[in-house]
């Protein structure tokens, strides 16, 4: 192979090594059209960068249809609509909304957000708005949010879920050593 091929090796390289981060840090939407009405979900989304874990009855949440809200299917606690269930995220994320009803009232539900470390409270908020409320938790490092729709009288659910992933820092440095060790792979090959 020439010295050509083996600089345009290290070029996809090193271009790969410098966007990879810029990547995993790309706004992610979640509409939960992606899969279908009654899909129990845990780790469909984990690619993503996000888990959903069982609620306080051991239930998964679920996606469901929801007629109430505009962006029917969405995600719902696990039996519609009045439940718990949590939001993990994978490392931390940032830039974290949701949209979330259809409330019968106000301050029925109670949405507590977990920074980075998954045990440090943030806050704890409530749907200020009926019948729909929008939840954005701007530049906050969070880990998890737990969501409790359960004092509402038909409960409520969530859709629109966006959010920035930010990849565990090992997670990280493995792919980035990886890398590193086929550029200088690529470098030995081509002084033989």
């Amino acid at each position: 192979m020439g010295d050509k091929n083996v600089r345009k090796i290290q070029f996809v390289l090193m271009a790969a090594f410098l966007v990879m981060p810029l990547a995993a840090n790309a706004v992610v939407t979640l509409n939960f059209s992606e899969f279908a009405v009654g899909t129990v979900v845990s780790t469909q989304y984990a690619a993503d960068g996000v888990y959903f874990l069982a609620g306080i009855n051991g239930f998964n949440p679920i996606i469901a249809d929801d007629f109430a809200m505009p962006g029917s299917p969405v995600l719902a606690p696990n039996s519609p609509y009045a439940g718990t269930f949590t939001i993990d995220f994978v490392g931390y994320a940032t830039g974290v909304a949701f949209d979330s009803g259809y409330w019968d009232g106000l301050s029925t539900g109670v949405i507590e957000v977990y920074g980075a470390d998954d045990s440090t409270l943030l806050g704890t908020y409530t749907n200020g708005n009926i019948p729909y409320a929008h939840f954005d938790f701007g530049a906050a490092q969070i880990g998890s949010i737990f969501f409790d729709s359960r004092l509402d009288e038909g409960g409520a659910d969530i859709d629109n879920l966006t959010f920035t992933p930010v990849p565990e820092p090992g997670t990280m440095i493995l792919l980035g050593s990886g890398l590193v060790g086929l550029a200088r792979y690529g470098r030995k090959w081509r002084k033989k």
